[in-house]
């Protein structure tokens, strides 16, 4: 979980106390928050994954006078409907295909600690919800130098002029990629064959930013600023959007006055960004007594709520108003999670389950899981840990693989974590993709569980531990692999056959079977060379995956 470190002079401005160790203790505990340290001058805390509204000073501040009982439900900010435009280009798909953007005016950024504080907020979501700014990358601008409307385009890095930010003179942005610590580290995120840069302009061509590397020296901010215009892009158009809405509404926190913005894409799609209205979500008085585990009022449960920052209407059940910079509340049981930790969960006592009598040990899996990593990491492969939940474009569309039936998510939260996946490869050869700019040979595994579809499961579906691994190099074949593979499984005493098999996105007769005992347990072969350029892999990658047995 994210650890944000802030000026404790600041955050005792936006709350309007002084503070001490016990006191902020003691307004914690009715949170997820924990407190790390605590010194004069700066306070460290971990925040909870699903609440990186928090991230911010002014996030964090804002749910705290909701615990102090100082402002109850949602803040009511003033919000100006689509007061500029934003206008994307056709030519962005190929390089970074979505933005949205916001303006917030008359914020009290007054002090050096309130900026920092917002650079601050910005790079740890760049580093969270951003993905090191593959998925998300945010740009803040001094609006008094900027001309709406705003342009979302790509063009050549060759031909693309502008000062970057920091920088005493001009650039091209092939000169930013190439001799800017900024372009080296993240140039490799917008490599694409047609040698093309995203950027954010404005009405008269001026460069704002080159997502996701660096702003432009033009619009750099500086303390005193009254006026933030802000654009997030990005390859999640969910993701995107709920980091926009973390800084807009932050920032209105400081008295700001957020303008929306109209997003225009090339397919008539128009976008109202930051999100102007919160949402609802609807739950049953009795559910919630059920999942907290007492028999609390009415009252007391809209008390919580208010005092979570949320609106709360009591008709007919419960209907509670989430603010746009949620997005954790996916079901009634978000609700009754919120009643729990607001009402107290020190106050919800506990009760020892009756004649259970259990002895922990590890599970048989894990054991094994534990020896087949031993073994691949004295063969010279790093590990990898890549999600469970990923998405059909990456599971298949992506490399090739003929799409089969997968379990999928019924309500999710982003596009890029919509499904469970069936096989640890797809995830294995994005991580090379976006790792092409490390030294070569790359040779790494990942032990992890997938998901399949099973009629004859009670659930309709049944987990697998697998090993899956890739290795790559100017010249990687089949018999590689193979070597590391029966080296692996006769270390373990099991012997293995391989069949001839067709399985894309292996090539077509460097692929087979892998057979234990006669029984079907993985996968072996070259990847097809075509897939590989596709997603950006220029050297040859030879891969396994098999069941943990």
């Amino acid at each position: 979980m994210p650890v944000v470190t802030f000026p404790k002079s600041e955050l005792e401005r936006l709350l309007g106390v002084k503070l001490d160790e016990d006191y902020l203790e003691n307004l914690l505990e009715d949170t997820k928050v924990n407190l790390e340290s605590f010194t004069e001058e700066e306070v460290e805390f971990e925040i909870p994954a699903d609440r990186m509204d928090l991230i911010t000073i002014e996030g964090l501040a804002r749910m705290l006078k909701g615990v102090m009982g100082r402002e109850l439900g949602i803040p009511h900010y003033k919000v100006v409907r689509r007061s500029i435009e934003t206008k994307v280009s056709e030519s962005v798909k190929k390089v970074r295909p979505y933005v949205v953007v916001g303006l917030v005016k008359h914020v009290d950024l007054s002090t050096e600690e309130s900026l920092i504080s917002l650079i601050e907020a910005q790079e740890k979501l760049h580093d969270t919800i951003g993905r090191n700014r593959r998925r998300v990358a945010i740009g803040l601008h001094d609006f008094s130098k900027v001309t709406p409307p705003i342009v979302y385009d790509a063009r050549s890095a060759s031909e693309v002029v502008f000062t970057p930010l920091g920088e005493p003179f001009e650039m091209t942005a092939k000169e930013v990629l190439e001799q800017l610590d900024k372009g080296k580290e993240y140039g490799h995120i917008i490599r694409n064959p047609e040698g093309l840069v995203p950027l954010i302009l404005d009405s008269e061509d001026n460069v704002l930013s080159m997502p996701p590397i660096i702003n432009s020296e033009l619009t750099r901010l500086t303390p005193g600023i009254r006026d933030v215009l802000i654009d997030v892009t990005g390859t999640d158009l969910k993701a995107v959007t709920q980091a926009l809405n973390i800084i807009a509404y932050s920032l209105a926190e400081r008295g700001g006055e957020i303008h929306t913005s109209s997003v225009i894409y090339p397919d008539g799609t128009e976008l109202e960004t930051p999100t102007p209205t919160s949402t609802e979500v609807k739950a049953e008085i009795p559910f919630i007594r059920s999942v907290v585990g007492l028999d609390i009022s009415e009252e007391e449960i809209k008390e919580s709520l208010l005092r979570a920052r949320l609106d709360v209407k009591l008709s007919e059940g419960l209907v509670v108003r989430v603010p746009p910079y949620r997005n954790d509340f996916l079901h009634p049981v978000d609700v009754a999670e919120e009643v729990a930790i607001t009402y107290g969960l020190n106050r919800l006592g506990y009760e020892l389950p009756n004649n259970v009598m259990t002895v922990g040990r590890r599970h048989p899996v894990e054991k094994a899981s534990t020896k087949y990593r031993e073994l691949m990491i004295g063969l010279g492969y790093q590990e990898v840990l890549n999600y469970i939940m990923t998405s059909k474009e990456a599971l298949f569309t992506s490399i090739g693989r003929p799409e089969r039936p997968v379990v999928e998510v019924a309500n999710p939260v982003s596009e890029s974590y919509s499904v469970l996946r069936d096989s640890l490869i797809p995830g294995l050869l994005h991580f090379l993709s976006k790792n092409t700019h490390v030294s070569y040979p790359q040779k790494i595994f990942e032990i992890g569980d997938v998901v399949l579809v099973d009629e004859s499961s009670e659930t309709g579906a049944r987990d697998e531990r697998r090993l899956g691994a890739a290795y790559s190099d100017i010249s990687v074949g089949f018999e590689d692999v193979y070597s590391h593979l029966k080296f692996l499984m006769s270390s373990l005493g099991i012997e293995i056959k391989l069949e001839e098999h067709s399985e894309p996105p292996l090539l077509e007769g460097r692929c087979a079977k892998v057979l234990a005992n006669g029984d079907e347990v993985g996968v072996i072969g070259e990847v097809n060379p075509e897939v590989l350029l596709r997603i950006g892999i220029t050297n040859p990658v030879a891969v396994f995956e098999v069941k943990v047995i």
